[in-house]
């Protein structure tokens, strides 16, 4: 990615670059492109970038002749983030949604955006809350109640104190901070955009809109299923991500000692969670390996509240268990029938 965007993509007003990036979804784009076609606010373009599907993406994108759409096919793939990054290369627009292609937006999104981003020239990203749709059932769920401007480094605080802050295909970003930033990192193929969202917070400022929300299709097909529900090196990634934010804060590691111990202990818990509920579907990956992450995690944390220090006590004494636990006949299906059901963004 290039360091700057052109000073040609923000002189001619507030375009907005819809991307579509894109992977064997002929099924669902179609209901991505059409939501993105049907926005109120008009000055846009919509980019779906191919990344080398071996389906009929192709020839759904182009049963659309609206002038605004163009699309683009990547020579080979490029991963997940590295196709977002390509999405943000192409695009001209003063701000960029990257839409998730079995995703959609409801028709006021675009022009709600804008107009925050418009009278707010501060904030460098906003995001919405979702309307999660799994199976039959749609869940909505909202970050907060009201429309809230987080000035740094409160944003960057709260998405690590908070669980599902940051929703991804609702944000709309300044085109100048995906370049100034990097865009995503190839060092994170799995979580890239958590580690994204915590940089640019922690010197930005960062809003969340009330009054509108994506809809959000979660499932075997969704990206976030595939990477942290599918794999274990999503949960890997996380960790490095938490690792390298650590490090990064140097000095002020203090500062935001509560965040980071909060941060560290609810992944923990979500990777006891993992090894109890999704080891079967990692490729038969052995409890003990995402115990062993959950554990490395809890080390990173440092000093905290009594109340804390019980609990990463009582979090480690469970993952230390759960290998063995794991092996005991009916105990995890015992153990599945009696905890509630638990699906997360993260």
């Amino acid at each position: 990615m290039s360091p700057s965007p052109e000073p040609s993509a923000a002189a001619s007003g507030p375009l907005v670059s819809i991307c579509i990036p894109t992977w064997n979804r002929a099924g669902m784009v179609g209901d991505a492109i059409r939501s993105a076609l049907d926005q109120t606010y008009r000055n846009l373009e919509i980019l779906v970038v191919d990344n080398a599907s071996t389906d009929d993406t192709e020839a759904v994108v182009s049963s659309f002749t609206d002038p605004r759409l163009k699309y683009v096919r990547n020579d080979r793939n490029l991963g997940l983030f590295g196709n977002c990054n390509r999405c943000i290369e192409l695009s001209r627009g003063k701000y960029i949604h990257i839409l998730h292609s079995d995703d959609m937006i409801p028709p006021e999104f675009t022009a709600t955006c804008v107009r925050f981003l418009e009278g707010h020239p501060e904030v460098a990203f906003t995001f919405t809350g979702a309307e999660v749709e799994t199976g039959g059932t749609v869940t909505v769920m909202d970050y907060t109640g009201r429309t809230e401007i987080y000035p740094p480094p409160e944003g960057f605080r709260r998405i690590l104190r908070d669980r599902n802050v940051v929703v991804c295909p609702s944000v709309v970003a300044c085109r100048e901070v995906f370049f100034n930033h990097g865009g995503f990192s190839p060092e994170y193929p799995y979580a890239s955009d958590l580690a994204l969202w915590l940089q640019i917070s922690r010197s930005h400022a960062v809003a969340f809109i009330q009054g509108t929300r994506i809809r959000y299709r979660q499932g075997p097909h969704s990206e976030s299923h595939r990477l942290l529900f599918g794999s274990a090196l999503g949960y890997l990634d996380v960790l490095r991500i938490y690792l390298a934010t650590r490090e990064d804060l140097g000095a002020e590691k203090d500062r935001f000692r509560g965040e980071m111990n909060a941060a560290l202990e609810r992944f923990a818990g979500d990777c006891l969670y993992a090894g109890w509920t999704r080891g079967g579907g990692m490729n038969q990956v052995p409890p003990s390996f995402l115990a062993t992450i959950g554990r490395a995690a809890l080390s990173l944390a440092a000093g905290g509240t009594l109340g804390f220090r019980f609990r990463r006590a009582g979090i480690r004494g469970m993952l230390f268990l759960l290998p063995a636990a794991s092996r005991v006949p009916g105990l995890k299906r015992l153990v599945s029938l009696l905890r509630p059901h638990r699906e997360s963004l993260y």
